[in-house]
């Protein structure tokens, strides 16, 4: 089976769908598996790796809560927050300070 560019699950038109639907609004996002633990990434756009400073393989697996961005000033309480939101599958805004690669 083909691989697409930053994705590693199974063909889907959903997933594909999406993933038309937001490259072609300059977005940046990534698509994660709720199935599996900790919420694997199993997409990234070109935008998100652009603005995080990760590349594509550094990003793809990671869970979704991003701890890989978390940095000094990212809170505690906003990381549980997401969390939560993630394991009840609840609509939630929340500020969360994320980082660069480079830590800025």
């Amino acid at each position: 089976m083909p691989v697409r560019r930053g994705h590693v699950a199974p063909h889907n038109t959903f997933l594909g769908t999406i993933i038309r639907k937001f490259e072609g609004q300059n977005k940046k996002f990534i698509i994660a598996n709720a199935r599996v633990q900790n919420c694997a990434i199993i997409y990234c756009n070109d935008g998100f790796c652009e603005m995080t400073g990760f590349s594509r393989p550094d990003v793809m697996q990671k869970p979704c809560t991003c701890d890989f961005l978390h940095g000094p000033e990212t809170k505690r309480h906003h990381v549980a927050q997401i969390a939560q939101a993630l394991l009840g599958s609840e609509e939630r805004k929340i500020a969360v300070t994320y980082y660069h690669k480079d830590g800025v």
